[in-house]
Parts: structure tokens; sequence; C-alpha cells
């Protein structure tokens, strides 16, 4: 069966024997005053995060189906000679093959093979993995160079047992290197795939570089992710990292990209088949600008602190932002992009604080050197805004405090990571769904109330009256599963880094999307000082979207962004609420409140969004609602996210979860409102 049928098998079969079917009703109030205005709320709260591993990048938003494209010196055991994963014909007992690191296309190596014996025999390389769709062009192209005159090259897409499904065939030049482009269209159906590049001929050819994508491709990222981000309405994403910023040099991500050096991904990288191990280095600073454009969001770049420096941070602002006069301003227009980007966001480094990250530090030392490269930075351009690394929420320590203290006259922003890890660092395991569910949807109103404090604590150890504020530029559920009850100690940071990895095929449920929606509640009410967030990932991993080779959706946690970026305001708006509450022991959390419910106008302040949430497991709630200061109009919308489980699934050619909407009649100042077990709503009303 194929992978993709055997999980919405799973999905089916999870799905109806975990879902929790609704009885009982309880009651709640919810009073708005749309005459008391809090403060404004900035639509980077909806913000989004993406790096270098976990399928994010490659196998995710990039188009491109094939893993180490450029032949880096990755070698098997029992196939030395030959680029991991690419592998030699398996009846070719005459070729011979090397990864030459004196002759390559883009500085680093190629794939030598050098071809005797029969003539007649098509032979060469090969590789598999992924799959196509029949009917699909797709499009690709080869750097080859060769020795003889006569020879032919053919790429082919076959099935695993040898049929072909696609075939193109092009007469190689001898001598220097050349493109040679190709398109592929297989035959009707869903396809997994061989791709092979063959030679017909004796004589010897080196392969630098080869490509092949899905022929709709918008310059290399993929369409159907574009579209998917932009219902959505993101406002920003962070690159490139993540703990892939601090060994990352910017500078390999520019220029032709078939000529880029790749470069391993480090810790990040496993033989697992999630990455690569390493990055291709195709989707650098152009493309990631051209993908936030395509989908409307502003760019949040991070310099590398761990293995780079204040020179190379101020290089690449002014390649950013600096005019084509200057010298890495010229360099961009060189690469086709005259006009500054003006990329007024820039963090410097990651998670400094973790022992395993390139550049740890003490506070001290990591905010001495900040200065530096904050320095250096607005060289190139004064008017950026600039985000400390701070530590995870809640942690022991003075971090942030210590940063905020010496790096306060430079700093903008300090950054700081949440990840609700109940079911992993805990053992608290899946046996438990209802536990588990109460603990997360309770999980944000623990960091509404640690933002607090820690802006009070960064306040009070900021010198005069500067108010950092707080960027949340990572942040999710991630429960990675349980590890065994009897082996706590089998906890690592190395078995952390796999289960991240691992995350890739990661799916998340509704509860995630309410968690999400709950988060967004919390950041709205801390507005004033936590003007942008970054959920982690945009795609695949922990993704609001999912992509396979073939196909790709918007997963059940990814719907709470097509709720809230499209459907709320800027300016928050008094709120009072009464509902009953429950408590959560594994955390000595108590009276954790079933309703949450948030008010914002639009800016023109002719909309009012009121965001409501019932995270009562099994019973529907009866919102009595009072709206006070303008008068309602008595037509408006209804957004909701309300599904038969809290464990529904989205997943390949079926969405259970999704946002719904109903047109509302005969609405007053006063009236009722339903809200289903375990649902997110928004009503979209119009004021007078």
């Amino acid at each position: 069966m194929h992978k993709s049928m055997i999980t919405k098998c799973f999905a089916a079969i999870f799905l109806i024997t975990l879902a929790v079917q609704a009885r009982g009703q309880v009651k709640a109030e919810v009073h708005v005053d749309t005459d008391t205005q809090l403060h404004r709320i900035n639509p980077g709260i909806y913000g989004q995060f993406i790096e270098h591993y976990c399928r994010v990048v490659e196998h995710g938003l990039w188009a491109e189906l094939l893993e180490n494209r450029k032949f880096y010196p990755f070698e098997a055991i029992g196939q030395m000679n030959i680029a991991v994963p690419w592998k030699g014909d398996p009846k070719d007992k005459e070729s011979s093959y090397a990864i030459d690191r004196t002759i390559s296309f883009d500085g680093v190596s190629s794939q030598r093979i050098v071809l005797s014996g029969d003539p007649a025999q098509w032979r060469g390389i090969r590789q598999d993995g992924f799959d196509v769709v029949g009917g699909r062009e797709y499009v690709g192209h080869a750097w080859i160079k060769a020795t003889s005159s006569n020879q032919s090259a053919t790429f082919a897409l076959e099935t695993p047992e040898g049929a072909s499904l696609a075939r193109a065939e092009v007469t190689l030049t001898a001598g220097d290197w050349k493109k040679y482009d190709f398109k592929l269209t297989p035959a009707p159906g869903l396809h997994p795939v061989v791709f092979r590049i063959m030679f017909n001929q004796t004589g010897v050819v080196w392969i630098g570089a080869v490509s092949l994508m899905p022929g709709d491709n918008i310059d290399g990222i993929r369409k159907d992710v574009v579209e998917l981000a932009k219902t959505m309405a993101v406002p920003l994403v962070r690159w490139p990292g993540g703990g892939f910023t601090d060994t990352y040099d910017w500078r390999v991500g520019m220029g032709p990209r078939d000529k880029r050096p790749p470069h391993p991904l480090g810790i990040y990288a496993n033989d697992d088949g999630y990455d690569s191990r390493v990055d291709p280095s195709d989707f650098g600073i152009d493309e990631f600008i051209h993908f936030c454009r395509l989908i409307g969001a502003e760019p949040y770049l991070t310099a590398n602190y761990g293995t780079g420096s204040p020179e190379l941070a101020r290089e690449f602002v002014e390649y950013c932002n600096g005019a084509a006069s200057s010298e890495w301003g010229g360099r961009r227009a060189a690469n086709g992009h005259p006009e500054p980007y003006n990329v007024k966001t820039w963090g410097v480094g990651n998670e400094t604080w973790l022992s395993i990250e390139p550049g740890h530090s003490t506070p001290e030392g990591y905010a001495a050197y900040f200065n530096d490269f904050a320095d250096a930075m607005r060289k190139a351009d004064p008017g950026i805004k600039i985000v400390a690394v701070g530590d995870t929420l809640g942690a022991d320590g003075n971090w942030n405090e210590t940063v905020a203290k010496i790096s306060s006259a430079r700093a903008d922003y300090l950054s700081l990571h949440y990840y609700f890890a109940l079911g992993f660092l805990s053992q608290f395991d899946a046996d438990h769904p209802v536990d588990f569910y109460r603990a997360l949807q309770a999980s944000p109103v623990y960091v509404e109330q640690t933002l607090r404090d820690t802006l009070a604590k960064i306040d009070a150890a900021t010198p005069g009256d500067k108010k950092i504020q707080i960027a949340l530029d990572e942040w999710n559920d991630a429960n990675f599963g349980p590890m065994p009850r009897s082996a706590p100690q089998e906890f690592s940071i190395a078995r952390l880094v796999q289960g991240l990895i691992k995350f890739a095929d990661f799916n998340q449920p509704e509860s995630d999307a309410l968690f999400e929606a709950r988060m967004f509640h919390a950041f709205m009410r801390v507005g004033d000082r936590v003007p942008f967030a970054c959920r982690t990932h945009i795609v695949n991993s922990t993704g609001a979207i999912r992509a396979s080779s073939t196909d790709a959706y918007v997963t059940a946690s990814g719907t709470a962004l097509q709720l809230y970026g499209p459907h709320s305001g800027t300016r928050l708006i008094k709120l009072d609420q009464k509902s009953p509450a429950y408590d959560v022991p594994e955390y000595s959390w108590k009276d954790i409140p079933y309703l949450d419910a948030v008010a914002t106008l639009s800016e023109d302040g002719h909309k009012l969004y009121l965001h409501l949430l019932n995270l009562e497991e099994t019973q529907t709630m009866s919102v009595q609602i009072g709206i006070t200061g303008h008068s309602i109009e008595p037509h408006g919308d209804l957004w909701q996210i309300a599904s038969e489980s809290f464990l529904t699934l989205n997943n390949f050619g079926i969405s259970p979860v999704m946002v719904r909407h109903q047109r509302l009649n005969g609405l007053s100042g006063e009236f009722v409102q339903e809200l289903p077990p375990h649902s997110a709503t928004t009503l979209e009303l119009t004021i007078n």
C-alpha cells in the first residue's frame, strides 16, 4: 500500500477510536466595552519560522526533488565513490565511479563516471525516494563535462521495477561544462519513481549539478505551498534559523544557484531520510526575500553569531539594505535585485545559552560581543531594529536581565523561545489524552503570566527609561511522544535533536490549533510589549503546512493561522469574562478558564472581532454576550474551527479540521452564542 494511503487509514482509525462525543452544556458570560481601547496589536504575532532542517526548506517549501544534487562527498559503506544517496546501475559491472574533488562545477566536488565495455548499454547513476504525478510536467537540467563528442545522455523516470515512465535524450558536447535542459511528463498515475541519468558510449563524464522540479515551481519555490501560505495572511517570517544560523555563512546562498557550494548541516543532519545531511545552498537570501514577497510577509533575518563576525553581519545588512552603489548592495544588484530589500528586523545568534549551540556563551560574554555586532550592523543601516538572544521563557537564571543591562542601548528586542513539551520531557504519555489536552490548553495561561513576569525583570534590570520588547520568535507544542517511564534518564540533547528531525512526519491534531489560538490570545493581551512572535515551522516538522513530493495541505494546527491571520484586529478592546475552570496538577496550575475570549477592533474602527475559545473537551458552551459603547449591525460573520474530536487530524486528501464560515443575522448588543466543544470561533461584527 502507498505510504499516503497508509497514513490516511491510520488517521481514520485514530479518529474513530478516540473521538469524544459532546454531552451536556456549560454556561459563560462575556462583556465587551468598545469604548475602552487598551493598546495596539502588531499583526506580527502571527509570524512564522523556517530553517534548513526537518524538511522545512528542502522537500518543504523548496521544489527540488533530488537530494545531494551537487554530489557533496558523502559516501556510504558498500557504496564507495558514489555520493549518497545516489547509486550506480546494479547491472553495470564495467563502469567505475569517483567523487572528484579536483574537477567540479561548484568548487567542491562532482560525480565522475568512467564508462567502459559495451557502448550499446545505457548506464549511469540513479536516485529514488520520491513520487511523481502522471500528466504533470517536470523540468530539469544537468551540468555535464564529457570527454567524447559522440555521447548521448538520457534522463529518465522509471518505476522501481524498471518500467519507463518518461525519457529525454540529449547529445553531449566534448570539452568544458555545459548545461543540458530536459522535460519529463510521466504516464498517468501516482508513481514512486527512480530517476536515472544514463550514458550510451565509452569515455569519461563528470556530473556537476542536476535538478528536477515540478514545472509549476515559482523560481524554485513550490506553488502549492505559496498558495496555502497566502490563506494564512502571514505577516512575518524568520530565517535562516534557529540553530542553523550559527554555522551559516549567508554568502554561500547568493549568485547562480548551481555554482553555490553546498555545506553539511552539522548537528541537525541525520541518516534517516529526513534530510540529505547537506544544504545545497539553493535557498539563500534572494530566494527567501522572494518567498516573503510572494506570500506578502516581512522578512526577519538572523546573523551568524556562533561562527560569524560583526563584519560578516554588517555585510549581510549592506547586501539587503545598501544602495546599489555600495559594495554589497552592488553585489545584490549584480544578482538581479537593484532595489534594496529594506529588511528592518535583524537578530544576532540563536540560543547561545545552549551548550551544543555554536557560539555558546555566558550572558556577559554574549552581551559584550552582541554590542560589537549591533554597532557594525547599524553602520550599514542605522534604522534597523535588532533582536538580542534571550533565554527560554520561564528559565531559571539571570540571562535576560544580564543581557538587558549590558546591551540595552543597542537591543530593541529580546528573543525568547517556548515549546510546550509535557509528553516528551516528563513521560506523561498518550494514554491520557484528556489530561494532556487540558495541560496543553492551560499552558498559554502560564505563557502570558510568565511573559509579564519576564518583562518586569527586564525592565528592572534595564538602565534608564528604555523598554526592551520581547520577540517570542520560536514557539509551538513540541510533544514528541512518550519516553519509557522506566528510563527517564535516557533524555539527552542528542535524543532531542533526533526527535526534532523525526518530527518531520509529525501531524498535529485539532488540539494544537486550539493551543495556538490561546497563544494568540495571550500575545494580544501583552501586545504592547510583544510585537511579534514566530510559530515553528511554516511547513513540515511542526508545520502549519505539510508537504510531500506531490501534494500539500494545511495541518489541523495550521487552521488556527487561517482563522486569526485574516480575521483579527489591531486594537485590543476591554473585555470581561466568566466561565467554569479546571486545574492541571502535573504543573500545579489552578483555575484555568475553559473559556478564553478576546476582542479586537480593525484599524478603521468599523469591525469588531470577538474571539471565543471553548476549551471544554466534551460540552457545548452557551455564552451570554453583551456589547456596550457602540451599536452592532444585525448582520455579521462567524468563522469557526470545530471538529468531531480534539484528536482529529488532517492529511493528504482529507481535511476534516478546517475554518468554516457562517453568515449571522439578527444580531444586537446582547445575544447568546453557542460554542461547540473544543472549538475556536471568531465573530466578525460591524459596529457604528
